[in-house]
């Protein structure tokens, strides 16, 4: 947690701890009757796949984790030689939080954007769009944000959590407050 914790620090779900996948149970509920009572071209493949998807990120994920905290524990390929303590990893416990905001995003636009779903799968076009989009925008505004994090302010309230952490691992930034990651998503979200 954050040295002076502002507000939008603690996920809306905090409070649900490992429940907090129930979230979701009504959007899987829902694409998986759309996608059965559906046939054909009308089967909405991108919002049934939604779901796959975030299990696929959290094993993903977890692969990494494993491996970096073996990694660590061996000890040859150390950048501060200094081991990761108990307090990080309960520090970093909630890295699956923006997953979960990420597929509940997938879930609104899907929703909320008509032909959303319909989209081509592949276009060439797109992937150099998207790429283009990522390093231009996306990247500088991510930049800047990480760059207003670091002022006294913000950083006392948002970003100190992320510095507490001096063995890093893949997911020390994935602990981060809900507000840095509606920014994330968001731009992210741009592409």
């Amino acid at each position: 947690m954050a040295s002076q914790p502002g507000p939008l620090t603690r996920w809306p779900w905090h409070r649900l701890g490992n429940f907090k996948y129930v979230l979701l149970a009504p959007w899987v509920a829902h694409s998986m009757h759309k996608f059965m009572a559906d046939s054909g071209e009308q089967r909405d493949m991108f919002n049934f796949l939604i779901f796959p998807i975030l299990l696929l990120r959290l094993l993903h994920s977890q692969l990494w984790i494993t491996f970096s905290r073996f990694q660590t524990a061996k000890g040859k390929h150390r950048i501060v030689d200094k081991s990761l303590d108990f307090d990080q990893v309960d520090r970093e416990r909630k890295w699956d939080d923006q997953i979960i905001l990420t597929a509940l995003f997938m879930y609104m636009v899907n929703m909320v954007v008509p032909g959303a779903s319909h989209l081509p799968w592949w276009e060439s076009r797109g992937v150099v769009l998207i790429i283009l989009l990522h390093m231009g925008p996306v990247e500088f505004i991510y930049y800047w944000l990480h760059r207003a994090l670091h002022h006294h302010f913000l950083y006392s309230r948002y970003h100190s959590h992320h510095h507490a952490s001096i063995a890093t691992e893949p997911i020390t930034c994935k602990g981060c407050s809900l507000s840095l990651s509606l920014c994330v998503c968001v731009c992210g979200s741009l592409i």
